[in-house]
């Protein structure tokens, strides 16, 4: 069950390098269905501008493969929507929500702009929209890095949170033209 923690592999390396994240008690916004379908504006094939990855995607998994400059397969990991990875959609927008091994959730934003669709983080930075946007604040820290939250967010207050400049951190950005992503 492991393997589904996270969305993909690039979620973890970008994730575990980032200055804060911020977890809740349950997937994010409250009282929203799970949707059970990867966001549909990324399925299919895409090619990493960094490095030699492919990822595909398709409704219920997304496979992230590695070659060497050989082209020989050096990783290969699958992420399968399940109980540790919950994806909520509001309106345009796409939470993901995944279980970490502390049994808490952190959230993250799928945004489509124009021809490019986003997914985000909440960050440093977000740990002050929350307060000053939602009267939301951290009700413990296991270290200055991890900030847990026992308040849920209703579709409203995270709506506005998004509006309000929330969702900082920009983790991957795919070209939906080219069939590119950048991180």
């Amino acid at each position: 069950m492991k393997r589904h923690v996270f969305l993909l592999a690039i979620i973890i390396g970008i994730w575990s390098t980032a200055c804060t994240t911020h977890f809740f008690l349950e997937p994010q916004p409250v009282g929203t269905k799970p949707t059970n379908k990867m966001p549909k504006p990324i399925i299919g094939e895409w090619k990493s501008l960094e490095k030699e990855e492919t990822h595909i995607i398709d409704n219920i998994k997304w496979i992230s493969s590695s070659t060497d400059s050989l082209g020989n397969l050096t990783t290969r990991v699958e992420h399968c929507i399940s109980d540790s990875l919950i994806i909520k959609k509001v309106g345009k927008l796409y939470f993901i929500n995944t279980r970490e091994d502390h049994n808490f959730w952190a959230v993250y934003l799928g945004q489509k702009n124009g021809d490019i669709f986003y997914i985000r983080s909440l960050g440093k930075a977000d740990t002050l929209t929350l307060k000053t946007s939602l009267g939301i604040v951290p009700d413990s820290t296991a270290n200055s890095n991890e900030l847990y939250y026992k308040q849920s967010l209703t579709k409203k207050q995270i709506k506005k949170l998004v509006e309000d400049g929330g969702f900082a951190d920009t983790l991957m950005i795919f070209d939906l033209k080219n069939r590119t992503l950048d991180k």
